[in-house]
């Protein structure tokens, strides 16, 4: 355990700015920074980091805490370690108290696996240059492939040797164990006989990184034509390493992917190991495996904007085609560049020279809607069977799309190339998003189980059978999560210590949860309660709105009654169109921004004063009934303390009525 005095020193010197902004992009918003939350997926900055107070809170997710908390989270850090970090940044010295048996497992686990990653690291790099099968065999083929030397030693390039246990033998040698080295993933235990042997023999070695540039695994790349090895061999998971979750290429690009606001995305390590040196700074890589949502967060961290660099190859296109779509469904704004037949970004790099190369990329990257519209209609000619099918193809690319301005957009342009009528292509694609609405309703009833068991929070409804006292308020609660949830709200909050107020902006039903989660204040209609729990645990766990079917096709009666009829009141008048054409006299809509910010504020409002007024109902009759002198003083402070907060509220809601 680190001792109290070193604890309070590294809090004293951590700058809660720098240390979130190594790995999320914040930019400045009067006292605050915002930026993308890195815990859950969001396409509007909810996530806001209070210098003052050392502080974040993401409005959306709800998670919350200090520098040593982001670090925890983030990184998967136990405590001491987010502490180490902060103390080796800020140049503390710090001293150890003997800390707990399940503690100090866990965390001697996780050190000895990256100490062991350090020292593999450290170990290929050095055999790459000062070994002579190293330089013979693994220098010469990054030589061959046109590394420079400082390439090589910038990236960390190595190379482990033909050898069954010559890795396994020196790290022993150095200290560490035949466990740590299995469990990272460098060293393969034999089932049957308990011998051990090199993961990575025989081959050059790619060091895999966090984001701030700690080892976590590596990829080894075979040298010889022997087909019965794999030609890339990755390490396995492990308590530090999740090859979805990462990026190769990331702790490097990361500031210049910020700074140009553009990220290259590749399939191979080489991939980007050239480009980079090319003067592209800006690119990394999935190495070869599949594109993850998780991946596709760590880059929105750094930039919206993604350029897909894939071999000119029908496998290549398919891949490209295939991660487009993801990015296109998180709001990221893509476009594609291919390469000539038989050339990947590498080899197209190593035939030309810094300027050329970048030239081309700028060039050829194409907007992906229009490309594939293009090449698709390129394909298909003149057979109908086969436009049509295109056509299906493409609207299921536009369907992607969040934003809905966006999809308008790009059904206009391929209204043009593909000559056909506009409304005809909206159509069709108002048809996909149903069905992909309705696909994602069933597949979230199976997974997440909302079809109400008697497991569910819904079994505790019944049959309502006496009026609650504040039922009124709550259910205007839920009116604004049904009818005003994906609408933003523009309100005041308090931003520092001093009590600065400032007006943001948010997502309603974010800010809505956010708020009372805040207050913790629960709901007596057990209805509401449950609608409410349902909305909190979309938005917190899945970023996103439950679906209304959810509600409106409910097997629980009550529960489907009550959300049809606050959907059904808020529909079904409609303005005469005599106030403005006869009367001349402009009635603002319901979703008009300063009447929805006013209402939503208002109504929070209520429900809170109405929650203190039970509370101080009840504490009146808990004082007559007080048993002794001292539990009266009690219940007295904290009406007093109440009756301070009903005064508060009052005079917010005199100043919303002005």
């Amino acid at each position: 355990m680190i001792k109290q005095g070193d604890i309070t020193k590294i809090y004293d010197a951590t700058n809660i700015v720098d240390v979130i902004g190594q790995f999320v992009r914040l930019r400045k918003r009067g006292v605050n920074y915002i930026g993308l939350c890195p815990f859950h997926n969001e396409k509007t900055p909810s996530f806001n980091v209070n210098t003052a107070r050392g502080i974040f809170k993401c409005f959306g997710c709800g998670e919350g805490g200090d520098a040593v908390r982001f670090l925890m989270k983030h990184e998967h850090y136990s405590y001491p370690e987010a502490l180490r970090w902060l103390a080796n940044r800020y140049g503390i010295q710090i001293e150890e108290e003997q800390a707990s048996a399940e503690t100090l497992a866990l965390q001697n686990e996780r050190d000895a696996i990256f100490h062991v990653n350090e020292f593999a690291q450290k170990y290929f790099a050095d055999l790459l240059f000062n070994d002579e099968e190293g330089r013979s065999i693994g220098l010469s083929y990054f030589k061959e492939r046109e590394l420079t030397e400082e390439t090589i030693r910038l990236w960390g390039l190595g190379y482990c040797k033909d050898s069954w246990t010559d890795f396994t033998d020196n790290a022993i040698k150095q200290g560490y164990t035949t466990e740590s080295l299995v469990k990272a993933g460098l060293t393969i235990e034999k089932e049957d006989t308990k011998k051990h042997y090199d993961r990575f023999r025989g081959r050059v070695i790619f060091p895999i990184y966090s984001v701030s540039g700690r080892p976590l695994g590596f990829t080894g790349r075979v040298l010889t034509s022997d087909k019965t090895k794999a030609k890339y061999v990755n390490s396995p998971e492990s308590i530090v390493y999740s090859k979805g979750k990462v990026l190769f290429g990331l702790s490097l690009a990361k500031s210049h992917i910020a700074k140009e606001d553009l990220c290259y995305l590749v399939e191979g390590n080489m991939d980007a190991v050239m480009m980079s040196q090319q003067g592209v700074k800006n690119v990394v890589a999935t190495s070869g495996t599949a594109l993850t949502e998780e991946q596709i967060r760590l880059l929105k961290r750094y930039t919206n904007n993604v350029t897909v660099l894939y071999d000119g190859d029908a496998a290549g296109i398919h891949a490209a085609f295939r991660a487009i779509d993801m990015f296109l469904s998180q709001g990221l704004k893509v476009k594609i560049v291919l390469f000539p037949d038989n050339d990947d970004p590498d080899s197209f790099a190593r035939k030309h020279t810094q300027d050329e190369f970048q030239q081309y990329i700028k060039e050829q990257a194409h907007d992906f809607i229009i490309f594939k519209t293009d090449l698709l209609l390129a394909d298909a000619q003149d057979d109908p069977i086969k436009k049509a099918a295109l056509v299906k193809e493409i609207l299921v690319s536009i369907s992607k799309i969040p934003d809905t301005i966006e999809r308008a957009a790009y059904i206009q342009k391929c209204s043009s190339i593909l000559q056909m009528k506009e409304d005809m292509l909206a159509k069709e694609l108002v048809k996909i998003l149903r069905i992909a609405s309705y696909k994602q309703y069933k597949t979230e009833q199976q997974q997440e189980e909302h079809t109400f068991t008697e497991n569910e929070p819904s079994a505790k409804l019944k049959d309502i059978e006496e009026p609650y006292p504040d039922d009124w308020q709550e259910r205007s609660i839920i009116e604004l999560l049904l009818n005003y949830s994906n609408t933003t709200t523009r309100q005041n909050v308090i931003v520092d210590e001093q009590g600065t107020i400032e007006q943001q902006r948010f997502m309603t039903a974010a800010y809505v949860v956010s708020d009372l989660i805040n207050e913790g204040i629960k709901f007596d209609n057990p209805v509401w309660q449950v609608i409410f729990e349902i909305y909190h645990e979309y938005i917190a766990n899945h970023n996103t709105l439950p679906d209304i079917k959810i509600f409106t096709s409910s097997e629980n009666e009550t529960l489907r009654k009550e959300t049809t009829a606050i959907l059904v009141d808020s529909d079904k008048y409609e303005l005469s169109s005599q106030w403005q054409g006869k009367y001349n006299i402009n009635i603002p809509d319901r979703f008009y921004p300063d009447i929805v910010d006013s209402h939503i504020k208002q109504t929070l409002l209520y429900l809170k004063w109405h929650k203190l007024e039970q509370r101080r109902t009840k504490l009146l009759a808990d004082i007559k009934a007080a048993s002794s002198e001292e539990q009266t003083i009690s219940l007295l402070e904290e009406l007093n303390l109440l009756t301070e907060g009903l005064r508060i509220l009052r005079r917010e809601l005199h100043n919303i009525a002005k």
